[in-house]
């Protein structure tokens, strides 16, 4: 039903691609983060809050059909249904039905609770096409509030020394989903970058609350509130009006002391080793592959299992687009 072409994954009966890395007629969308949803396709398929997000970040004159959670849609000779994915605002899983086969390919998603998206669904199917960021036993989130209240100390730690506290979190997902936190819990002033403040104001139109947030000016004076930047300003100008000042990333990559950061925070939009596992299991299916990662230590465990496990090929430009999403989100 789904094979890798050079444009991306392919459903040939159905005549679309599925988050394509090059131009082609039709193209359903994951999620609005740019190593999923490129510019240069003639008709785009994703939710609503999908489109906005593209619309905002791509061109305001996209062709895009908006097609929402549950609703089944008939595409040529496949039936097409979007279900929640969990991992950032809009973010859908593609279950693609066929002569009485089901597929589902998820995109990137997450199981935890997350206040500014709608949580991950289960969906049962023949064959499961997984994101496989991190497939390994080493990745594990723990608590999210935890880290919450980790970078609040932090914050508090900087203000008492007049140091100013610069926050670094992709401008779509993660630095929404931690202000609404921040802001939930302490009630703290938030300066943010344009490209996140930009994006805030989407969660808002769909009804997402407390992401209130202050411009960063020329002036300094942020002790008294945390700067939220994305990863790619992290050598912007806007830094030198912000000295004396510590910097923090928030990521599943790292945790502790990073060599671009002075400290970071373990927090995620992805489903870490645990949740990878049971996500595969509620699916119920028999065929698993794995994109956006090797996962030989997965592909081993679900091998144990008798699940069948094999991966699609990663192209240079795909490589070149997961270190977008890793490091300019």
């Amino acid at each position: 039903m789904i094979e890798q072409r050079t444009e991306g994954l392919f459903c040939k009966p159905g005549d679309f691609y599925i988050d394509p890395i090059k131009s082609c007629k039709n193209a359903f969308i994951t999620h609005g983060h740019a190593d999923h949803a490129r510019p240069g396709m003639d008709n785009y398929f994703c939710t609503p809050e999908t489109a906005e997000i593209m619309r905002h970040r791509i061109d305001r004159n996209l062709s895009i059909k908006e097609v929402k959670y549950y609703q089944r849609l008939k595409f040529n000779q496949v039936f097409v249904t979007l279900y929640p994915a969990g991992h950032v605002l809009g973010s859908a899983q593609i279950l693609i039905e066929y002569e009485n086969k089901r597929t589902v390919v998820t995109g990137d998603y997450k199981r935890e609770y997350d206040a500014t998206c709608k949580i991950f669904e289960p969906v049962e199917c023949n064959t499961f096409i997984s994101e496989a960021t991190f497939a390994n036993p080493k990745f594990n989130w723990g608590s999210f509030d935890e880290e919450i209240k980790n970078i609040y100390k932090w914050f508090s730690k900087n203000k008492i020394k007049r140091i100013n506290s610069i926050l670094f979190g992709y401008s779509l997902g993660k630095s929404q989903r931690i202000i609404n936190a921040l802001k939930k819990k302490y009630n703290i002033t938030i300066f943010a970058h344009n490209a996140i403040r930009g994006i805030n104001k989407i969660y808002s139109k769909f009804g997402v609350p407390n992401l209130e947030t202050k411009t960063i000016s020329t002036k300094g004076g942020f002790y008294d509130g945390i700067i939220m930047m994305p990863p790619g300003a992290r050598k912007s100008k806007i830094l030198s009006n912000t000295h004396p000042y510590k910097t923090a990333f928030c990521s599943g990559w790292i945790s502790g002391k990073h060599k671009d950061y002075d400290d970071g925070f373990k927090i995620s939009d992805h489903a870490d080793w645990d949740d990878l596992i049971k996500t595969i299991e509620q699916s119920k299916a028999r065929e698993v592959i794995l994109i956006h990662g090797a996962g030989p230590i997965l592909r081993k465990y679900l091998n144990s299992k008798g699940i069948i496990v094999s991966n699609y090929t990663k192209t240079n430009q795909e490589d070149k687009s997961l270190q977008l999403s890793m490091f300019n989100e």
